[in-house]
């Protein structure tokens, strides 16, 4: 006989999709385990008092049973609810590409608890409207927890301290060549401006808390060309596309 374990974490649902005719499998961010696959049973069948309104980017506090790595939940109270619904489109697909990234990651147990942390932040920034910068932090806080944030004070080629200019981004060796080893070198690389290296200095070396103000100076400063950069250097490492990426796209009516 298999042996069953129960377990009472708290967790944010990051993604679902339904599951036969009556149950729903949810995608749970927790900050012990990492991301755990759940199912809850005739979800979309009856009502339960043991359930509060469940949906996406939720923090609730769940009970499960657990056998052989299998969970069904059997209990779900809400805990914290970022977003209105029905969701604006915005709000939604800035989600989901937190959502994607920490799937597609799925940091190592050491960084599950910071990762739990630095996405509960960011949603709520995502609530007050605050897009590409949290996307932009997000991606280099992700990177940066998975040791693969490129290096971005020295040139690769020459060792030298990077000076004022414009720099390529080589996706291949993970760092910076300097304007003058630059003009060497054109493969597998994207080009960054004087601003933009300033910018992941800073946010590299920066923690912001949760209540980011929306005029804080350097969220105006972070554009959307830097955040498609930071995407196709991590495209390049997990070789996934974001399918979020272009719903988002379309809601700021940037291409």
């Amino acid at each position: 006989m298999q042996k069953r374990e129960y377990l009472n974490f708290e967790g944010i649902t990051i993604s679902s999709y339904e599951y036969g005719e009556f149950d729903k499998i949810f995608n749970i961010l927790s900050p012990h385990k990492g991301i755990i696959t759940a199912i809850i049973k005739r979800i979309r069948k009856t009502s339960n008092k043991n359930f509060d309104y469940i949906d996406v980017f939720q923090k609730m506090n769940f009970k499960a049973s657990i056998t052989d790595n299998f969970y069904i939940i059997y209990e779900a109270k809400s805990v914290e609810t970022w977003f209105e619904r029905p969701i604006k489109l915005t709000n939604l697909s800035s989600g989901n590409i937190i959502a994607e990234l920490t799937i597609n990651f799925n940091s190592i147990n050491e960084n599950n608890n910071y990762i739990y942390h630095l996405v509960s932040k960011c949603l709520k920034w995502i609530s007050n409207d605050i897009f590409i910068f949290t996307l932009v932090y997000f991606q280099i806080k992700l990177l940066l927890a998975e040791g693969i944030f490129p290096e971005i004070n020295i040139c690769l080629n020459c060792n030298n301290k990077i000076q004022p200019g414009d720099y390529l981004l080589n996706l291949i060796e993970s760092g910076i060549f300097c304007n003058k080893c630059s003009e060497k070198t054109k493969f597998s690389s994207l080009k960054l401006l004087e601003q933009e290296i300033r910018l992941l200095k800073h946010i590299k070396n920066t923690e912001y808390d949760n209540n980011l103000n929306i005029n804080n100076i350097i969220t105006k400063k972070v554009e959307l060309s830097l955040y498609k950069k930071l995407s196709t250097y991590i495209k390049f490492y997990t070789n996934k596309e974001l399918k979020s990426e272009k719903i988002l796209f379309s809601s700021l009516n940037k291409y």
